[in-house]
């Protein structure tokens, strides 16, 4: 019997993630035709319908949600076996694919490569920057070992290890004008952090320009005398200082977001990444403390 590719399984677990063919092939950086000829051809291999197809919509057999299962399991499989071939027998070492979103990754990039650096010279460590969802999306699909991120948000799937609590603080122009708070795009999970930490109304405070990155939102705030709300993390990385704003602590100690690390439960490598979190939280509790 033919074996199924490893591509065709990325395939499928794509489609069925995003729901949609266009959306699925470039997520997997292939043509459109090229993605639905694979599945197919699946199809084919396993002698089974796994999608039941019209001229405009689709929708998974239960056969097909079954594949899709197993397909993730084989796809986070085969990565842990790239990870084992790749550290020479030892379990410090090799391949580290470590995804960190963008209100996270500009204040520990640095540090963090040069601890690791330190504390495990032989292990390779690949950062990729992205929103929760995709760093997510490629942990479910073997693309990336752990993620950096920040919860409260639904990781039940994965293990979380919990690092720091990343306090919010108010940050505002001297002449700030009522009700003028600016915020990221609902993208980044900062936004929805800070609405609910910071006990805002959306519709009564928060200003409707929305910033796609840290930068772009405290230019908005310095030049339209705005506010907005950052935390710890960023506030003693120096990030502010560059800009004509004022930093105020807030009297809810309870307004923070967590910070944790996540990874598949499945994974061979859970001691190592036990170890790697406490690196990593050493160096979060440095930044902050600093």
């Amino acid at each position: 019997m033919k074996l199924p590719k490893l591509q065709q399984l990325k395939y499928l677990v794509s489609l069925y993630d995003t729901g949609h063919f266009g959306q699925a092939a470039k997520k997997c950086f292939v043509s459109q035709s090229t993605l639905s000829s694979a599945i197919q051809a699946l199809e084919e291999q396993l002698d089974a319908q796994l999608i039941e197809r019209d001229h405009k919509t689709f929708v998974f057999t239960p056969v097909g949600v079954d594949v899709v299962k197993k397909s993730r399991e084989i796809l986070e499989s085969s990565a842990d076996l790239v990870a084992t071939a790749t550290s020479d027998g030892n379990q410090y070492g090799g391949e580290l694919h470590l995804g960190i979103i963008p209100t996270i990754a500009p204040f520990v990039v640095n540090p963090l490569i040069k601890d690791c650096a330190e504390q495990f010279p032989k292990l390779d460590l690949y950062l990729r920057e992205d929103t929760t969802d995709n760093c997510l999306s490629l942990l479910r699909e073997g693309r990336l070992d752990m993620v950096l991120m920040a919860t409260p948000y639904n990781v039940g799937e994965f293990v979380e290890y919990h690092l720091i609590k990343d306090q919010f603080y108010h940050v505002f122009h001297k002449d700030n004008v009522e009700n003028n708070v600016y915020l990221l795009e609902r993208d980044h999970c900062l936004s929805e952090h800070t609405i609910s930490g910071c006990s805002l109304s959306e519709s009564k405070d928060v200003h409707p320009f929305q910033a796609s990155s840290l930068t772009t939102l405290l230019a908005m705030v310095e030049g339209h005398a705005g506010a907005t709300y950052l935390t710890k993390l960023a506030i003693k990385s120096g990030f502010v200082d560059r800009h004509k704003l004022q930093v105020a602590e807030l009297e809810d100690k309870n307004a923070f977001r967590n910070l944790s690390l996540v990874w598949r439960k499945t994974s061979h490598r859970r001691v190592f990444y036990s170890n790697i979190g406490v690196q990593i939280k050493r160096v979060l509790e440095q930044l902050v403390s600093s």
